[in-house]
This record gives C-alpha cells, structure tokens and sequence, in this order.
C-alpha cells in the first residue's frame, strides 16, 4: 500500500502517507496559506523518510467542504501529481464524510454532521450510526438549523454550540480514513475530483449583489 493523502480543507491542514510498512504524518497551521506550505510539507515529509513522491501509487484528497482557498489547493496539487503520473488512483474525500467515519466509532443511533459554514450557516449531512450518509451534504441557512435533532456532532476547532459532541480532524486518522477508502475500491478519474463548495463565494455573493 502506498497512499499519500491531503486534507487542506481547514485551519489545520494535515499530509500523511503511507509507503509499504511506513507510516509518516505531519500537521500544520495553515493560516491561509496553503499554497506556500503544502509542497514544502509534502517535500520535506517525503525526504525525511526516504521516500520519492513519484513512487506513491494512490492519491487522496479532502475536497470539501471547508475553505474555498484550502480545497482549492489541495485539489489543485493532486491534480497536478496525477497529470505527472497518469497511472495514479485518486480517492475523493468529502469532509462530512470523514467526520462520519471518526464520529461513528461512539455513535449510538443515527447522527447529524456539522461544519461552519460562516455567517450563521452550517454545512450538514445525516448519517446512519453506522456511518452511511441518510442525506447528501448541503448548506443550512439560521432558520433551517433548528431542523437538526438528535446527535449533532461538530469540528472541536469551531466549537459550535449546537453540537452535543466534538471530533478532531488529525494526520492520524486521515490516513486511516484513505486507506479505508482504497481498501474498498472508493477511486474516481481526474474529472471526478472536484471540489465541494456547497455555498457560494463571497465575490459570487458580492457579484450577484451588484
């Protein structure tokens, strides 16, 4: 098995891989800026383990939701690899996804994920307890939260009070998360791995606006 997997969706980003029997992790505070550290991440992760990227045979990549700058860069970087290397596989990661599979190991009964999603919103997914999405993702406006009962779990990191429980995003378990997704065959094409905005962005808003 050999995996490399990104998830620069949020605040802290997270490269890990996997390379036969090795296993490397790193996490950083992007602050915004993605495009200046994930390569160097990447790199310098690579090296210390003796490890060239060109030998990965599968590529994962959180797509969002989460930040616009973020999921547009991770996405970005996999693509470039892979237009390198046509003979990649590529795993999708969606975030609400990925908080399903973490939130599921104490769920019990079915559970609502929830990410901010500014200005009052929330991105949202309900999940059965064993981790299969009973919805698709989609944005809630303020007045359409108070549709979320039951298990309602939130990113520590935000905080939001409408959780009655909290995961963390780690480079730990999403590598454990790409592995599971290769091992039951989750691969898309080139085409397929696009982001996952589910809003608008706010010059789109501002756009519209004017």
């Amino acid at each position: 098995m050999k995996i490399l997997a990104l998830n620069t969706a949020f605040s802290n980003s997270d490269v890990a891989f996997v390379y036969e029997q090795n296993k490397a992790y790193s996490s950083f505070e992007s602050c915004a800026k993605h495009s200046e550290n994930i390569l160097v991440v990447i790199d310098d992760l690579c090296k210390t383990n003796n490890v060239k990227i060109q030998h990965f045979q599968t590529l994962a990549c959180v797509v969002g939701p989460g930040s616009f700058t973020g999921v547009r860069i991770g996405v970005g970087v996999v693509k470039g690899m892979h237009m390198a290397n046509k003979n990649l596989k590529l795993i999708s990661m969606c975030s609400l996804d990925y908080m399903a599979y973490i939130a599921k190991q104490s769920a019990k009964d079915c559970f609502w994920c929830v990410l901010n999603a500014l200005s009052g919103n929330v991105f949202a997914c309900k999940y059965s307890i064993s981790g299969e999405r009973l919805t698709e993702p989609k944005m809630l406006l303020p007045n359409e939260i108070q549709t979320l009962c039951g298990d309602v779990v939130g990113l520590k990191e935000e905080a939001m009070e409408l959780c009655t429980r909290f995961v963390e995003f780690n480079a730990n378990n999403l590598l454990e998360y790409a592995m599971h997704l290769e091992q039951t065959n989750c691969f898309v094409s080139e085409s397929n791995l696009l982001p996952i905005y589910l809003r608008k962005s706010q010059a789109e808003v501002m756009l519209d606006g004017n």
